[in-house]
């Protein structure tokens, strides 16, 4: 008889047990107030123009802008350096981004020149990073746009604490630019079967009727 009331009493604590634990889940969480599910869009840059968004036509997009990005892209090639001897080298061959973006002249004045600045630093594994300095512009007596600039080199590699030493310039580059793309170009099939090869393939910016036919380089620092 004892141990039947003992046993009760004690299904009775479980139950009390239960019961409060079960109250005190649903005050931490009340699952009927989140019956909807919060999504979340990840953004890939800080910045709202390095966002992902709805692709822009070159109409919308106009021949100005479309001017400056593929001058920044070609300053962008002229410049980084990052520690990989095998992208210098794909960099210095004929098939590279920067010889498609530049006459014959322009690209072996490069080869003779920055590239030999691009792979000191790789050798030591340096890294260097290129930012437009300001605006792009072409004044009215000249065949040259003004395109000043900004490398930040970081000398110690793996090193979070360090910082980059800043170095000021200006290009002047002559530039050839046509709206729309080159003839005799399949979009279609590039984006297809090359533009989405794992291995390298051709860089999109040279499809476009663009090039640099002469370069001087000014540096302020």
């Amino acid at each position: 008889m004892i141990r039947k009331l003992i046993t009760f009493l004690a299904s009775l604590v479980l139950i009390a047990l239960t019961i409060a634990m079960l109250f005190l889940a649903s005050a931490i969480y009340d699952s009927a107030k989140k019956s909807s599910v919060d999504t979340y869009f990840f953004q890939t840059n800080r910045l709202s123009e390095m966002r992902p968004g709805a692709p822009v036509t070159p109409a919308e997009l106009g021949e100005t802008a479309m001017r400056e990005m593929l001058i920044k892209k070609y300053v962008t090639e002229y410049f980084y350096a990052i520690p990989d001897i095998e992208n210098i080298a794909r960099r210095m061959t004929r098939a590279s981004t920067l010889a498609w973006m530049s006459t014959p002249a322009v690209f072996n004045d490069w080869l003779d020149s920055e590239a030999i600045e691009i792979q000191a630093l790789t050798d030591k594994k340096m890294m260097r990073m290129v930012e437009i300095d300001g605006e792009i512009y072409k004044p009215a007596d000249s065949d040259f746009w003004i395109v000043p600039y900004v490398l930040y080199t970081w000398e110690t590699p793996n090193d979070m604490d360090t910082n980059p030493i800043v170095t000021h310039g200006t290009l002047l580059l002559d530039v050839f630019f046509a709206p729309g793309i080159t003839d005799k170009f399949d979009v279609g099939n590039y984006l297809k079967h090359d533009y989405n090869r794992f291995e390298p393939g051709r860089d999109p910016a040279t499809i476009f009727r663009f090039g640099v036919r002469n370069l001087e380089q000014v540096t302020n620092d």
